[in-house]
């Protein structure tokens, strides 16, 4: 079964469908041990393995295992579920396990977005907050990504379902000859309305990111709850809708190397790899603000935890940890130990101030009503 439309960043695969990724992908295998870690691959440096391996001798005891997508990390969380089910409604003449068969991981990344789903399914577990020695270091508003009601709704008094490790923004990326031969650059989510611009964006295929976008040039929230009341919402939408000239989640990237367009929204574990090689292309956060994704340790259901996967999750949140997140990611670490947003990122592109973070938002659940109403919205924009 597929994520939904408004899952995150549809699985994070542009990078590699336009040979952009830098860092390792594979295993780094556990000597003889069935205990995975399944992790959205180039999610985590290698020198944070490396490093966990070398420092503690139990670490032998997993085996990390990048996994090509989230679509597919989902697939594995109900694959486990449902053979789980399979196998215990068998009963003892049953004609074998098929979760013996698909061991689950100790742990697998989670995408934020997709976190109430997997709660709701219960193809998770909450973690053991007494187990988790770092997590009352960790900012309300980073514990509400994971601390969450028995309906997967964030809640301060919630079980903890999950444990953020890395975040980001999306961004605007553009080709600066254009834009120097306008006179111009992009600085916020207004300029796309330029009519310079008519046919030269590309967007990613994502209402909740096209819509939310539109929401904060308005002055709005990327999570208002009833998107009918903003009056100048679809008159707005309706004028991008004739600035944008490819709606793709894959391959928007590549429309900009071909020069298709001139400019692209994306996420920044996509958009900061590219930079590297590409010395035509620049890329910004926008002044207004934006919205922000998460990658998160969620646990599979029915799992035992061993010891060892709690001390990965602590030695994680250490600082020399997030030291590594912070030089060796293509994304930001997670604000454990109260440390300033200017050390979450070694990359001045993903540099925050207090102000801008404070501007920006993770994109929180919506209920179904709201979810028709982004729908309707969306399909009317895309029928312009």
């Amino acid at each position: 079964m597929n994520l939904p439309c408004y899952s995150r960043r549809h699985f994070l695969q542009s990078a590699a469908a336009v040979g952009l990724a830098t860092g390792l992908g594979g295993c780094w295998p556990g000597q003889g041990s069935s205990k995975e870690v399944q992790f959205l691959n180039r999610s985590l440096p290698p020198q944070l393995i490396n490093q966990f391996q070398r420092q503690f001798p139990q670490a032998k005891e997993l085996n990390f295992k990048a996994i090509a997508n989230l679509q597919s990390l989902f697939d594995n969380l109900q694959t486990w579920h449902n053979a789980q089910n399979a196998d215990t409604s068998k009963g003892l003449w049953g004609s074998g396990s098929r979760a013996n068969q698909t061991p689950k991981a100790q742990l697998v990344t989670g995408g934020d977005l997709w976190l109430e789903r997997v709660i709701k399914e219960k193809l998770i577990q909450p973690f053991v907050p007494d187990q988790l020695s770092q997590w009352s270091s960790l900012p309300p508003r980073w514990q509400l990504l994971g601390q969450r009601n028995d309906q997967g709704l964030p809640d301060q008094s919630g079980k903890i379902w999950a444990v953020p490790y890395r975040w980001g923004p999306t961004m605007i990326i553009y080709r600066q000859q254009p834009f120097a031969d306008l006179g111009w650059q992009p600085t916020d989510w207004s300029d796309l309305w330029r009519p310079e611009l008519k046919q030269r964006i590309a967007l990613v295929d994502d209402p909740r990111e096209a819509i939310g976008l539109t929401l904060k040039k308005l002055g709005y929230s990327y999570n208002v709850t009833n998107p009918k009341a903003v009056n100048a919402l679809p008159s707005a939408l309706q004028e991008l809708a004739t600035q944008v000239k490819f709606y793709n989640s894959k391959y928007y990237l590549q429309a900009l190397l071909n020069k298709d367009v001139w400019l692209a929204v994306g996420w920044s574990n996509q958009i900061i790899p590219l930079l590297r090689n590409q010395s035509e292309l620049r890329a910004v956060i926008p002044s207004s603000g934006t919205s922000l994704w998460a990658d998160l340790w969620t646990m599979p259901a029915e799992m035992e935890a061993a010891e060892i996967t709690y001390e990965w999750l602590n030695f994680s949140a250490q600082p020399s940890s997030l030291e590594q997140m912070a030089t060796f990611s293509n994304a930001l670490a997670v604000p454990y130990q109260n440390l300033e947003v200017s050390a979450l990122s070694t990359n001045p592109l993903l540099a925050f101030s207090p102000e801008l973070l404070e501007r920006c938002e993770f994109l929180a659940p919506l209920d179904i009503a709201t979810v028709n109403q982004y729908k309707q919205l969306w399909q009317t924009m895309r029928s312009a």
